[in-house]
């Protein structure tokens, strides 16, 4: 059996039935840019740490968080975009 060559990646696809939770997410973090919110702040808001947790690191993956430890924020980018209420 060929093995794949190291530089041969899967291709990441984020499934639909996580955009809820990630829509949570940036939501709760939008509220309160340019301050920080902590996983647990989040946590007990949303509920589901496991899937709060991967959420993020999702989040996170794409440019759309930064994390700071266990305490997050929406990128600078993302906020502006956010001011300027795109349809």
């Amino acid at each position: 059996m060929a093995r794949k060559p190291k530089h041969h990646r899967r291709k990441q696809h984020w499934p639909a039935d996580r955009l809820p939770l990630q829509r949570a997410v940036m939501a709760l973090a939008l509220e309160v840019y340019p301050h920080w919110r902590t996983i647990p702040e989040l946590a007990r808001e949303i509920g589901s740490y496991g899937a709060l947790t991967r959420a993020v690191l999702e989040l996170t993956k794409l440019g759309l968080l930064e994390n700071y430890g266990s305490a997050v924020r929406p990128t600078k980018p993302i906020a502006v975009l956010e001011r300027l209420n795109l349809p």
